[in-house]
């Protein structure tokens, strides 16, 4: 991996290269940790409806102007 750095006050430079690092090993830790998880998913067309179904909601509960 690269270090990445970020310029301040013209010539000075701080490294963030820990920052970095750190981060990919926790993203990485995230993902292979979300590939692992052996309970099922919601779907995009549950999700979907149930996000129909509060918006039909809010609608009927708001006055018409």
């Amino acid at each position: 991996m690269t270090s990445a750095s970020c310029w301040i006050s013209g010539s000075r430079s701080i490294s963030v290269a820990a920052d970095v690092n750190s981060y990919d090993a926790w993203f990485c830790a995230q993902v292979q940790a979300a590939l692992e998880d052996a309970r099922s998913g919601t779907s995009q067309v549950q999700v979907m409806q149930a996000a129909q179904a509060l918006i039909d909601a809010k609608r009927e509960v708001e006055p018409k102007s």
